[in-house]
């Protein structure tokens, strides 16, 4: 994957140069992009080195300066120079950012702020100081390390930094600060490669270092270097790269352009001017190579070719294309103002407006380009006449095409890094929520136990499982003693690959086993993909337990407990304090003797009993002491599997941690208690404030606390409360909120003064869990007892406010406990859930649902692809082989009614649409209307691109979630689509291909696809190679569309073609019923996976466009890439039957769900072999089997027929052929009537070949795309498009035509 870092592309200025003509400076655009954030993220990245260089007052810096040492990552190094009146003051040398190294440099940074109050003018070599300290790291760390120098000053520069002998050896990127040297700022930025900002005294501190954050952003490519050689004649005149290097061979025949490194997400566009001879269609080839940390990738070249007609060009051939045009704009302009020795006046930069505004690239660049340069020029002008420290900002982001701040103003470059507000995502990842116990306190009353409850809530699964997180660290520490049956065994070691499949890459396993001897059987190993290590290293280990002889003591389990917490401690501080780790226990043992026992708090333990002879007090005594949960499987030890699964799927799903909550109250106001079960509160002792400390937070898992307040009369304001986390390597604060109360003091609404129903419920379950741990360690459980309880809490203010649905739960609960009061597991893992509001097995599935995560819920999902088998007969005569025996496998996912109630793949759709001038009028405007039902189809987060295309194509919006602002963005490009131009469809389509293509990193978990809509009429199209790497759905818009075409790209492509001919209003209505489908997707990779047994072997599978293989006869695969809800796939698959075989095959597979592999429950495939004749019924076709053989056979004639223009008697001979068949008389009466109906269809004006393809033709073409994929086509008309429609469709249709 590491070849998949950079990409390059180029853009000729025209397609069409006249064969006779020579061009002497014809511009060439080259694009170098580098991955965006979240595919480069994969990658290993190297740490950064940073030298910060600055003689601004350091109290006042102060802030700027924290915000620095918060953006570096543990494995970056940071130094630190100032410069003081008696010269260069060393305040730090390189020191990596760790927890520790952190808290160094905010010691140092307070320490020199409180001893120095402002710093002076530059009046010593500050930069080959600073260039000295990268210089001295050894040629390895030199080589492996990109160093850069952060150059902050403020005041002037004395002696002029022109004379000083500045090394370009390391990039230098200078922020000058309040009044300072704008010229000498930049020169430094030019002569390092490094970028200039300037800024006013810290009006925003949070912007000043934007583009230095963007530099030690996580970025993987280094020394990309790009290869030009010129074309047979064509000779390179000059490059136009900014501030990169190029050089230019002397024979003009190659160059080159070296970058220093580009970072995630990253464009830089550079212009190569060729002088082409006569009749010269190449014009140059373009490739390079860059590093990444382990290797040297090359980039593939690719030549760059204009067409040569000896015809007169076509206008549309000479239109420059709007990237040139758009890069020449500002080529032109930085040329003016860049020229030496010029004091610009605001007349002069009219003036060279006015003339770039008449060029012809001004008029072929894009609209909004051209807004932009023209707002972002005269917003200098305007606000500081020619302000030359403005315009030299301006100039090297230019040249850098790299962000900068320009001036006092934070507004963003035109040129920005992709996705640069991905992290701050995380801000929103913990949330706090509060309720009063009731609206409203009376005026004059004062409340001594008021509760408020406090909810603190993590991000959902969903949105969490697209940020990054940090590895867990879990040592399994296993008990296999002799009392352990065989069985028992198998299935730990079953548990234990599910354990290990859901551990991702970047997480850690150790394996430690609970006998005398030899414990430690595997050290903290990654779990990669890697052959032979990783996941396969601990497969082996596991596959290799075997029960041990002898019957253990308390203190073997608790010295292999120690031991497995010795290697977690092992860790070292910064592993620890970046990656969760604990222990998890399986145990059938009793080992009373721990109770005795002193535990190490250190490490949690989560435990699992196993059977119902484990100990049920003693797993939940060292679950207790170490911060642990206790779970348990009593009766059917399978479930062990399930309760693995539910705790590693939390487990990997952490969204947060390090969390604290805080709590002030104002005056007259204060804290009474907290009710926080088993996580850490404090009150401080004027209990006018507080905190709650949760160590980490499950994506989507929700903590309630109870914070009891005293209120003073008349108070109002009762509560502030606060807090931060940390998520992933960023510290983050939430949001402060108040908390209040209205105080009428004489009238007042009866529903202001109730008990809410959140404040209800929770104090209502803790008072339930209070009273039940009480009776638990008073020993006093019982059934009259806890009944009793319940009963009393039942009737209370507050149960009788509860809402319903939670006191039925904990009814359930407590009829569970009634039934478990002897042995009491079920009550002590209760007990544990509900003290750390989290979910625990308690002896089988049903039982584990409280405090569950969505993700967790995904678990239960197993169900959710099914498969069914249909023999062509029931029996086979015992003596009888059967060369081709059809079994039909179908492939079901569960209905909407099931389905709805989990989460969807959220989608990537990539709008590829025609704006071209054959779109002018009624077509334009429904595509447009058609596009706003799909924008407001679309979920929160979905995500949609627009690109348009006429002459060139037109990316007018990257992948954009669907929020409100989303949706406005693009409702907003697609209102402002103006149809003209020829239509370029490859390049649009491959432009689509490279958006989806660069979301690597998520493609497993998200669905993406291209819809293209378009009238287009091309043929040139079906002799291009197009990439089938993403579907592409076809709509075909109007009679004159090109149905053979759009079929072509759909069927390449692995997508569907869809047609609206007569009426192109009922656009909308089509791809309402595709986005439906699509946003109904259940599972995903769906692979089934056939093995025949003995004296059986496979033939063949037909599968239509799905994937299949046969392996050496007897095993077989079919992929299926998606699967909506409620719909269905079916397959036939052929077999050779011996004589006297009913064991034919057994089928199984699995899918992904949540991206959490799911298994499909294996089917044996069986037919009776009667010695005598069998029955009539049970030798005859079953109904099923015949309607997909007759499907199939009508599927391969309408084939053919298309291939061979096809005919009213064709199609009259094979109709006639196949109702005749022994499957047409066996299938349903109603099926063959449906086939029927689509064959009257085809027939329409297939006489008439001008008719024929506005009708027919389109039909047939998208009847067989609908049949090869076994999904609803839209046909004409949405009404026809019945066949494989699914309910969720019907449903969703039935409402949308009925509009």
């Amino acid at each position: 994957m590491d070849g998949d870092l950079v990409k390059i592309e180029a853009f000729a200025r025209n397609k069409a140069i006249h064969v006779t003509e020579t061009c002497d400076e014809f511009p060439v655009l080259v694009r170098v992009t580098g991955a965006p954030c979240r595919r480069a993220e994969e990658m290993p990245c190297v740490g950064v080195d940073v030298v910060l260089a600055f003689n601004s007052p350091p109290l006042s810096f102060m802030k700027v300066l924290m915000m620095l040492v918060d953006s570096l990552s543990p494995n970056d190094r940071l130094s630190i120079l100032f410069w003081w009146f008696s010269g260069i003051v060393h305040v730090l040398g390189l020191t990596y950012m760790s927890n520790h190294g952190r808290h160094v440099v905010r010691l140092k940074i307070n320490e020199l702020a409180k001893s120095h109050d402002h710093g002076r003018s530059y009046i010593g070599p500050v930069l080959p100081e600073a260039a000295q300290i990268l210089r001295q790291r050894g040629v390895e760390e030199s080589r492996r390390r990109p160093a850069y120098i952060l150059h902050v000053w403020n005041g002037g520069m004395i002696p002029a930094v022109h004379n000083q002998d500045i090394s370009p050896e390391f990039p230098v990127h200078t922020l000058g600060v309040g009044r300072h040297e704008p010229a000498d700022m930049k020169h430094i930025a030019d002569l390092t490669s490094g970028t200039y900002e300037s800024h006013g005294w810290y009006d925003y501190p949070e912007k000043l270092l934007a583009s230095f954050y963007a530099t030690i952003a996580p970025f993987a490519p280094s020394s990309v270097r790009i290869t030009l050689q010129a074309g047979e004649g064509v000779a390179i005149s000059s490059i136009a790269s900014g501030r990169y290097h190029n050089i230019v061979n002397s024979d003009k025949q190659s160059a080159t352009v070296d970058l220093y490194s580009i970072y995630a997400g990253e464009q830089k566009t550079f212009i190569i001017t060729l002088t082409v001879p006569q009749g010269k269609e190449r014009l140059v080839t373009i490739g390079g190579m860059y590093q990444t940390l382990k290797t040297t990738e090359e980039l593939v070249g690719f030549d760059v070719v204009v067409v040569r007609p000896h015809r007169k060009c076509m206008p549309h051939e000479e239109v420059i294309h709007p990237k040139v045009a758009a890069e020449l704009l500002w080529i032109r302009f930085n040329e003016g103002i860049a020229k030496p020795n010029q004091n610009l006046s605001r007349n002069d930069v009219r003036l060279l407006l006015d003339k770039i505004k008449n060029q012809d690239e001004a008029r072929a660049a894009p609209q909004e380009v051209v807004s932009d340069f023209l707002e972002e020029v005269s917003e200098m002008m305007d606000q500081y006449g020619v302000d030359m420290e403005s315009m030299l900002a301006s100039l090297n982001c230019r040249q850098l095409q790299r962000s900068t701040n320009k001036g006092t103003s934070p507004w963003v470059d035109a040129i920005q890094i992709l996705e640069q507000d991905r992290v701050d995502e995380h801000t929103n990842m913990v949330k706090i929520q509060g309720f009063t116990r009731s609206k409203a306190i009376m005026g004059n009353e004062t409340c001594n136990e008021f509760p408020v409850l406090v909810r603190v809530t993590a991000a959902p699964w969903r949105h969490a499982w697209e940020m990054p997180r940090d590895g867990v660290d879990i040592v399994a520490v296993i008990d296999i003693n002799t009392n352990m049956q065989a069985g028992t065994l198998e299935l730990v070691k079953q548990s234990m690959m599910i354990v290990i499949d859901k551990l991702g890459p970047d997480d850690r396993l150790s394996i430690v086993s609970l006998q005398t001897h030899k414990r430690h059987l595997m050290e903290l190993t990654y779990m990669s993909h890697d052959h032979g290590l990783g996941r396969d290293a601990a497969r082996f280990k596991i596959t290799q337990l075997k029960a041990s002889s002898g019957n253990y003591m308390g203190h073997i389990a608790s010295t292999a407990l120690e031991e497995g917490a010795q290697i977690l401690r092992g860790r070292g501080e910064e592993e620890s304090n970046n990656r969760q780790g604990c222990i998890i226990l399986l145990s059938d043992g009793e080992y009373p003797e721990i109770l005795q026992i002193k535990i190490n708090p250190e490490i949690p333990v989560h435990t699992f009993g196993l059977g119902v002879d484990h100990n049920p007090k003693v797993m939940k005594y060292i679950a207790d002491m170490t911060s642990g949960t206790y779970s348990f499987i009593d009766q059917d030890i399978n479930n062990i599997k399930d309760a693995l699964g539910l705790f590693i799927t939390g487990l990997t799903s952490i969204a947060a941690s390090s969390i604290m909550i805080t709590l002030e109250t104002p005056k007259d106001i204060t804290i009474s208690s907290i009710e926080s079960g088993n996580y850490i509160h404090h009150v401080k002792p004027n209990q006018m404030s507080g905190k709650i400390i949760i160590e980490h937070i499950y994506a989507g898992e929700q903590k309630d606390f109870i914070v009891n307040l005293t209120v003073g009369r008349g108070a109002k304001k009762l509560m502030t409360i606060g807090g931060e986390f940390k998520a992933f390597k960023w510290n983050k604060s939430i949001a402060e909120m108040d908390m209040s109360v209205t105080r009428p003091w004489l009238t007042r609404s009866p529903e202001d003064l109730t008990i809410q129903p959140d404040v209800a419920a929770e104090v209502t379950r803790i008072r339930l869990q209070n009273g039940v741990l009480g009776m638990v360690e008073a020993q006093k459980m019982t059934t009259q007892e806890l009944q009793k309880l319940w009963t009393k809490i039942k009737h209370s203010d507050e149960g009788r406010s509860a809402p319903e649905e939670i006191l039925s739960s904990l009814s359930i609960e407590v009829a569970e406990m009634n039934r478990d009061i002897s042995g009491m597991p079920y009550t002590l893992s209760w007990l544990s859930c509900h003290k750390w509001q989290r979910a625990t097995s308690k002896g089988m599935p049903n039982n584990s649902r409280a405090f569950r995560t969505i993700g967790q819920y995904a678990d239960d999902d197993t169900n959710l692809v099914k498969v069914e088998t249909f023999t062509r007969s029931k029996a086979i005569p015992n003596d009888d082989p059967y060369n081709m025996f059809p079994v039909l496998v179908r492939v079901m996912a569960e209905p909407r009614l099931k389905a709805e109630e989990m989460l969807h793949p959220y989608v990537d759709v990539v709008a590829v649409l025609d704006a071209s001038a054959g779109m002018q009028g009624k077509k334009l405007e429904r595509m447009k209307d058609a596009m706003m039902v799909v924008i407001g189809k679309l979920r929160a987060k979905d995500r949609l691109s627009i690109v348009s295309f006429n002459t060139y194509e037109n990316r007018l919006t990257r992948l954009t979630y669907m929020t409100e602002h989303g949706r406005d963005v693009a409702r907003l490009k697609i209102s402002q689509l103006v149809a003209d131009g020829q239509g370029d469809v490859v390049a649009a389509l491959r432009e689509g291909t490279e958006i989806l293509r660069w979301r690597e990193a998520e493609s497993s978990h998200r669905v993406g696809c291209m819809v293209f809509l378009s009238d287009c009429k091309n043929y040139e199209i079906l002799e291009t190679e197009i990439r089938p790497k993403f579907p592409v759905h076809t709509f075909g818009l109007g009679t004159d569309h090109n149905p053979s075409m759009m079929k072509y790209i759909a069927d390449i492509t692995s997508g569907t073609y869809s047609f609206v001919n007569q009426d192109v209003g009922m656009t909308k209505d089509a791809l309402a019923l595709f986005i439906t489908n699509l946003t109904s997707v259940v599972a995903m990779s769906i692979k089934i996976t056939l093995r025949t047994n003995e004296g059986i072997t496979m033939s063949s599978i037909e599968s239509g466009g799905y994937v299949n293989y046969v392996e050496n006869n007897q095993l077989g695969m079919i992929d299926i890439n998606n699967i909506y809800a409620g719909e269905w796939k079916d397959f036939i698959v052929y077999l050779r039957v011996a004589e006297g075989k009913k064991e034919l095959m057994t089928i199984g597979g699995q899918y992904l769900s949540h991206n959490t592999v799911k298994h499909i429950a294996y089917t044996d495939v069986c037919v009776q072999r009667p010695h005598q004749e069998g029955l009539p019924e049970d030798l005859g076709i079953q109904p099923d089997v015949a309607a997909a053989l007759v499907q199939i056979k009508m599927e391969k004639g309408i084939s053919t027929l298309v291939e061979n223009s096809p005919s009213i008697a064709g199609l009259r001979q094979l109709w006639e052929e196949i109702v005749d068949t022994e499957e047409a008389r066996g299938m349903q009466a109603e099926t063959l009537s449906g086939l029927s109906v689509d064959v009257a269809e085809m027939k329409r004006d297939i006489e008439n070949p001008k008719e024929y393809s506005k009708s027919g033709l389109p039909y047939m073409l998208s009847w067989l795309s609908s049949r090869k994929w076994q999904r609803a086509t839209i046909k004409g008309t949405p009404s026809s498009s019945d066949a494989f429609q699914t309910t969720w469709q019907d449903e969703d249709g039935r409402a949308t035509l009925s509009q």
